[in-house]
């Protein structure tokens, strides 16, 4: 059967990539297009990534939108589908419940209602991006990507709309922390709140946090202040890496910004790279194209940058896991199912039809929404269709995110840095920066809701909807987030780890990372006595060192066993704690662990609980992990130290448990790559794959995903490669994505690494050219100067504007 499906599928990935071949884009000569003030100069490096000059801003973002849809059209339309409910149109029934959970959160709706509060550079900027990428699909002989002659499907014209969906979908999937409150509410109702209490999410003791003096000011420069702070902000308080480094530790005598993003690993990439280059001049549209110069990644479908640098300062963006978001029980009138109660009144609830086309049927589906005020019930499509719970989320609410992101690209240094935070309402980020006059600095982005005096879950469960005694009432003041500038330390390191000390004054969340990969971060700086550069900061982004494991093995002394038990020990024992792809006491220590933790807690869960406690998310294209993922390895270590645990005790003893758990992964390991341990290495186990949309029906994987391919790691390295708790052991969940080192000293030095290719056209030789560079830790040069972008070009392609008739 494999045989048979691999060589169809290598028959048909030869002829589709020759059909891929004839749809490929111009990306030389000259193309006259409607719509532009003035010519656009679109230069091409070596991997693809295009070089856009412009004389307008309208110009700068038009050009932007028709070089994504040249790029990644097939993507885009997944994308907007996706963001606005509408993936049954294309796909059928098996994307009906998907739809029905995004249009029931509203993306599409909240999206509208940013574009129509938006300011009028936000607009136009919006505006140009839909009209470039329109001028794409009207041009004379369209050649569409493949993929939509495979399923005989035509796009239609791109709307602001659908930018903007896409954007609000980002930010949600961007923030956390209510689907957690259900699986604790789940654990609390299996096995009541005591023995749920070993299973919450503690920090373990030791681990850095992100600003261990609370919030820290230091002014280095004569610009870069906070306006209207004063010394008050000086009090002790306050899936991702990003780092930054002060001269005084570097060997440039600049600061070094780093950043890898950790989402998941898709094909085409989550991120498009590309300059977004001013030419000077001034032009008609919203602003004169000079006031952008800034490269990075975007997201295809939307304009800007998201990620990167401009020629006066660099930022990089990790989740910050603040808690922003709960859930409430509603109590509904059972003579009317859209009233429901609050404070003892009854009100009605906003009710909205949302009629979904489904390929196949003549009659779409309606999907009734219900909307209380603290937001959609979404019980039904979140998998617990018997509780009415509404959603209050930040990244729920109407925001300026849009120009936040606009002002960055544009920002000259701090003031303008913060500035452009304020307008960050959602999603909740830590924000790393760095300027060429030699100044650090972090913030912490989102609005945080004070709940109410006595809220009995501080957001940690359920709450009770309708008495009105668990709401927001406020919101952390945004000069009091957290935040640094030029610390004492001469560095800042953010992994999603614990922000502030305990004494902060406001209530931020408790589920952050471990702080594993966060230590091991500290570690390799604090003693380089001042003499980091890029090659050291390139090292530490493929860093492989396990700190859980080489914990782990330690908790192992005393420990014999049987035969089994014994060479597991044996083999761990003499493991350096690296998780390289060759690592064979990496790959016993990955399976013995995932067989303890499921050891201790099925036994009181069951698998299916187990898995969600796991981090296992609602659904596997919207949430296939939640923020309880990862947290399973602390736990577990708890309990093992805990004489009196009821998880240990129910699973036999700690001993019985560990030997148990030990000799099943021999065993298993036995099964499954032959009797010899040499033959156990960790890549065998842990491969990464990009898949494609398309490859969900055999052979399509075959032609599109490219994959597997050997990879170390885990959750805990910081090169984190993620696997899903249900599908063990290959890296399915999440993985760098982008990876940026930014040099302040010099930025024609700065260098990325963007998998796996710039385009999504399987016929183009940058499908997948950037894959294997990314697994072997190779960097690409982020070409700054224009005489250096000429010397590597290899295409240029003017867009022209359409002269008067």
């Amino acid at each position: 059967m494999g045989f048979g499906r691999n060589a169809l599928g290598g028959v048909l990935k030869v002829v589709l990539t020759s059909m891929s071949r004839g749809s490929l884009p111009r990306t030389n000569g000259t193309i006259t297009l409607p719509g532009l003030d003035a010519e656009v100069e679109v230069i091409r490096d070596k991997f693809g990534v295009p070089h856009i000059y412009a004389s307008t801003t309208h110009d700068l973002f038009f050009a932007q939108g028709f070089v994504h849809a040249q790029d990644r059209l097939w993507q885009m339309e997944v994308n907007r589908r996706l963001a606005c409910g509408r993936l049954a149109e294309l796909f059928g029934a098996v994307a009906l419940e998907t739809d029905r959970a995004t249009r029931t959160f509203g993306f599409d709706r909240l999206g509208r209602t940013d574009y129509d509060q938006a300011g009028p550079l936000v607009r136009g900027v919006i505006d140009a991006y839909t009209a470039g990428v329109n001028a794409f699909l009207t041009q004379p002989k369209l050649r569409l990507p493949v993929e939509y002659k495979l399923i005989g499907h035509r796009p239609e014209p791109w709307a602001a709309a659908d930018t903007m969906a896409f954007t609000r979908f980002m930010m949600w999937q961007l923030s956390h922390a209510w689907y957690g409150e259900i699986v604790r509410a789940q654990v609390i109702e299996a096995v009541g709140a005591e023995r749920a209490a070993e299973l919450e999410v503690h920090y373990p003791p030791g681990n850095p946090i992100t600003l261990p003096k609370g919030i820290e000011f230091h002014r280095q420069a004569a610009t870069g202040g906070l306006p209207g702070t004063g010394d008050r902000m000086l009090r002790r308080g306050l899936g991702s890496n990003s780092w930054v480094v002060s001269g005084r530790l570097t060997d440039t005598g600049k600061p070094y910004l780093c950043n890898d993003m950790h989402l998941p690993a898709v094909l085409p990439g989550l991120w498009y790279e590309v300059h977004l280059a001013g030419a000077g001049g001034a032009g008609a549209g919203a602003g004169r194209g000079d006031d952008f110069n800034v490269f990075g990644v975007s997201l295809p479908g939307v304009p800007a940058i998201l990620v990167g640098h401009n020629d006066r300062i660099a930022w990089g963006m990790t989740l910050a896991f603040t808690d922003c978001e709960d859930l409430f029980v509603e109590k509904f009138d059972p003579a009317d199912p859209h009233r429901y109660e609050f404070r003892g009144e009854w009100r009605e609830a906003e009710v909205i039809k949302e009629p979904i086309r489904v390929k196949g049927r003549t009659e779409p589906v309606v999907e009734e929404v219900v909307v209380t005020h603290h937001g959609p019930v979404i019980g039904h499509v979140v998998g617990c269709p018997e509780r009415k719970m509404a959603v209050q989320s930040m990244a729920l609410r109407p925001c300026p995110a849009f120009e936040g992101w606009l002002s960055l690209d544009r920002a000259r240094n701090w003031d303008d840095f913060v500035a452009a935070m304020r307008l960050v309402e959602a999603p909740q980020l830590n924000v790393t920066y760095a300027d060429v006059d030699g100044n650090i600095g972090y913030w912490v982005t989102g609005k945080v809701p004070i709940r109410a005096e006595g809220s009995k879950g501080r957001g940690m469960v359920p709450a009770t909807g309708w008495t009105g005694d668990e709401e927001w009432v406020g919101e952390v003041p945004f000069q009091e987030m957290p935040h640094a500038f030029n610390p004492e330390r001469g560095y800042l390191v953010t992994c999603n780890h614990k922000i502030t000390p305990d004494d902060y004054p406001y209530f931020l969340g408790t589920v952050w990372v471990s702080g594993y990969r966060a230590r091991r971060l500290v570690d390799l700086i604090e003693p380089a006595d001042g003499k980091l550069g890029r090659d050291d900061f390139e090292s530490m982004q493929m860093d492989l060192v396990c700190l859980p494991g080489l914990e782990f093995v330690k908790r192992l002394e005393g420990l014999e066993g049987d035969a089994d038990v014994a060479l597991a020990l044996k083999l761990l024992r003499s493991w350096d704690g690296r998780l390289t792809a060759d690592s064979v006491g990496g790959a016993v220590y990955e399976v013995a662990r995932y067989t303890l933790v499921r050891s201790l807690l099925e036994p009181g869960l069951g698998p299916e609980l187990a898995r969600r406690v796991m981090g296992q998310g609602f659904h596997p294209l919207l949430q296939s992990a939640s923020e309880m993922y990862g947290h399973d390895t602390v736990a577990v270590s708890r309990m093992l130290d805990d004489s009196g645990s009821w998880w240990v005790a129910q699973a036999g003893g700690r001993r019985a448990v560990l030997e148990k758990s030990l000799g099943e992964a021999v065993r298993w390991l036995r099964g499954r790559l032959g009797s010899d341990p040499r033959g156990w290495p960790w890549g065998r186990l842990h491969r990464i794959t990009f898949p494609h949309a398309m490859a969900v029906q055999p052979p399509m994987d075959v032609v599109f995903n490219v994959g597997p391919m050997p990879i170390g790691g885990d959750t805990d390295t910081v090169c984190q490669t993620a696997m899903l708790v249900e599908a063990p052991y290959d890296s399915q969940s999440w993985a760098p994505t982008f990876r940026e080192i930014v040099d302040l000293g010099d930025l024609g030095r700065s260098v990325t690494s963007v998998p796996p290719g710039q385009s999504g056209q399987l016929g183009s030789r940058h499908y997948s050219d950037l894959a294997g560079p990314w697994l072997r830790g190779e960097y690409h040069a982020m070409l700054w100067e224009r005489r250096e972008v000429e010397r590597q070009a290899e295409a240029r392609l003017v867009l022209a504007a359409e002269g008067p008739e």
